[in-house]
């Protein structure tokens, strides 16, 4: 079923806005989940243990909870409307395993970019940074490889 088909336990026969007016609330909708999503991404970034984070934690342990009450308050009040308006929530469409072998793809792209024939054009690559670039290379493969075989088990 798609976002836009009618659920029959609404207590209506039809919603009260119109076709067009529910695919703007269901794209409208859509943006402030994605937004929640975003700032649920940057409470967890301290946990996530980033190489170059992004962001700085500021925040109390009871500032984080109160943040996330009121994403669970948000994302409750978009589903009353969606059931107010008759509205049901698509199914995920992406698994994450093939998000993250899609993610890994760019990761292998990235690596091929460091060779040291493609570092050439920002300057003469010595010998020991051909070695180095050409063991970091092979490492990150091989990396990138586990994990595209532990996901296909």
């Amino acid at each position: 079923m798609n976002s836009m088909q009618k659920m029959s336990d609404n207590g209506r026969d039809a919603p009260s806005l119109n076709e067009p007016q529910l695919r703007r609330l269901v794209a409208s909708c859509q943006y402030i989940d994605k937004l929640l999503a975003d700032m649920e991404d940057v409470l967890n970034a301290a946990e996530a243990k980033s190489v170059f984070p992004k962001y700085s934690d500021d925040l109390s342990p009871i500032q984080h909870q109160t943040i996330q009450d009121f994403i669970g308050q948000f994302r409750g009040l978009l589903l009353r409307v969606f059931a107010v308006q008759g509205i049901e929530s698509d199914e995920p469409k992406i698994a994450a395993s093939h998000a993250i072998h899609s993610a890994l793809t760019f990761i292998e792209i990235t690596i091929e970019e460091l060779k040291p024939a493609k570092m050439r054009g920002y300057g003469q690559v010595s010998e020991a940074g051909m070695v180095d670039l050409n063991a970091l290379i092979n490492e990150l493969h091989g990396l990138a490889q586990q994990l595209h075989r532990y996901l296909r088990m």
